[in-house]
C-alpha cells in the first residue's frame, strides 16, 4: 500500500473515490475488526502529488510566537516519552454522497472512517521546550503536500495547512504520530510524522507534517476559511461561516450489507458508533423503517477516543423486504437526525444510516 498513490492500484477492501488526488474509502463489511488494518484504512489526499520524505533527513520545525525557533529530527521525537492509543478518524466529507441535492466535493459513501492504533509523542510534550509566549492562542500545522486549488476561477498555489486553538486540554490528547498499528507510518498516511487530533474531523490531522507555528492571531489560510466551513443555503458572507470541528454523533451498520439476502431465523446485525462531542451511550435499531425502535447492545470503546462496537440480535422470521435503520445517542443528549440541513460542501453528514435487506420465502437464497 505504500505505493498506492502512484500506481492507483486499490486494495480490494478499498473503494476508489478519486484518482488525482488519490482518495479511497473502506468497504463497510471490511471494517470487521475494531482496529482497522492499515491497508484497509481510508485514504484522503488533497493534492495529486504525494510527498516522499526521507525519514533520515526530515525534521520538524517549530516557530512563531515562541522564544526561539527549534527543530527536531525523527530520532529526537522518537526518543521522547511516547503514547499509543486507539483513535477513530472520520473525513469531514464522509457520507457526502447521500445529501440531496448533491453537495460539492468528493462523493464519499459511509466508508471514510476508520480506527487505528497511533503511537507518537503528545503535542503538549513537544511544545514544552518551545517556550510559548503569553497571549499565543493558535497552533498552525503545515504539511509537506502542496498543489493547486481553484475557487471562483482563481487558482491558488498552496501547501496544506490547518489551525486549532491552543487549548491545554486538547494539547495533551493530540498525538504527533510516527507509528500506525505497530509499524512506521506508510506514505499514504503521512510518513514520517502526522498529526492525530482526537474527536475532531480528520481535516485537522495534518499528514506529512513539516512545521508547527504558534500564533497570537487567527489563521485565515485557504483550508481554514474557504474549506471545512459550513456554507448553508442562502449564505454568502464568508466571515459568518461556522467552522467544521468536532465529529457529530454517528453510527453505521457494517453487517449485513445494503441489498443483502438474509436467511430466515436469528441474525446478528453489527456496526460501530462514535462521537467527538460526548461519549456514545445508546444505540437504537429499527427493522421497520423507523416506525419502531429497539435498543442494541453497545460494547465498551477500544480507547477513550475510539468508536464503540454494537450488535443487535434480529429474529428474521417473516419473509419480505426490510428497511434497517440505526441511530446513536451521546451523553449530551444528541441523537442522529433523519437528515441534516443541507450545506454546500456536504460536511458532517451524520444522518441515520439506512439499508435494505431481503428475507426470502424459502431457504434458497436464489428462489
Amino acid at each position: 500500500m505504500d505505493n498506492i498513490e502512484s500506481t492507483n492500484v486499490v486494495d480490494s477492501t478499498l473503494l476508489s473515490v478519486s484518482r488525482e488526488p488519490f482518495c479511497a474509502e473502506t468497504k463497510l463489511d471490511s471494517l470487521d475488526s475494531g482496529i482497522t488494518p492499515t491497508h484497509r484504512f481510508y485514504v484522503r489526499s488533497h493534492f495529486a502529488d504525494i510527498p516522499s520524505l526521507d525519514p533520515d533527513t526530515w525534521n520538524l520545525e517549530i516557530c512563531g510566537a515562541i522564544k526561539h525557533p527549534i527543530s527536531f529530527t525523527l530520532d529526537e521525537i522518537k526518543a521522547m516519552p511516547s503514547r499509543e492509543t486507539a483513535i477513530t478518524l472520520e473525513c469531514a466529507g464522509n457520507s457526502r454522497s447521500y445529501l440531496a441535492p448533491p453537495a460539492e466535493g468528493l462523493l464519499f459513501g459511509h466508508g471514510a472512517v476508520s480506527t487505528a492504533m497511533w503511537k507518537g509523542v503528545t503535542l503538549a510534550h513537544v511544545l514544552k521546550s518551545a517556550n510559548v509566549q503569553p497571549g499565543a492562542n493558535v497552533i498552525i500545522f503545515t504539511g509537506a503536500d502542496s498543489g493547486e486549488e481553484e475557487e471562483h476561477g482563481v487558482a491558488f498555489q498552496l501547501a496544506y495547512s490547518r489551525s486549532i486553538p491552543l487549548d491545554t486540554n486538547l494539547l495533551t490528547d493530540i498525538i504527533l504520530a510516527y507509528d500506525m498499528n505497530g509499524l512506521p507510518l506508510t506514505k499514504s498516511h503521512g510518513s514520517p510524522l502526522r498529526v492525530v487530533v482526537p474527536r475532531w474531523y480528520a481535516m485537522s490531522s495534518v499528514k506529512w507534517l513539516k512545521r508547527i507555528e504558534i500564533s497570537n492571531t487567527p489563521f485565515n489560510g485557504f483550508f481554514q476559511k474557504r474549506r471545512y466551513v459550513f456554507i448553508n443555503e442562502g449564505e454568502e458572507r464568508q466571515e459568518s461561516r461556522e467552522p467544521v470541528t468536532l465529529m457529530r454523533v454517528k453510527s453505521i451498520v457494517i453487517s449485513p450489507n445494503h441489498g443483502a439476502i438474509v436467511q430466515r431465523g436469528p441474525f446478528t446485525i453489527t456496526g460501530y458508533a462514535w462521537s467527538g462531542e460526548a461519549a456514545v451511550t445508546r444505540i437504537e435499531l429499527s427493522t421497520t423503517g423507523g416506525r419502531t425502535w429497539q435498543d442494541a447492545t453497545l460494547f465498551g470503546p477500544l480507547g477513550e477516543h475510539a468508536w464503540r462496537p454494537w450488535v443487535f440480535q434480529w429474529s428474521a422470521d417473516e419473509p419480505g423486504h426490510y428497511i434497517i435503520k440505526v441511530r446513536a445517542t451521546d451523553t449530551s443528549g444528541r441523537t442522529q437526525p433523519d437528515s441534516i440541513p443541507w450545506n454546500f460542501r456536504g460536511y458532517a453528514n451524520n444522518s441515520i444510516h439506512t439499508i435494505a435487506v431481503e428475507v426470502p420465502s424459502t431457504d434458497d437464497p436464489n428462489p
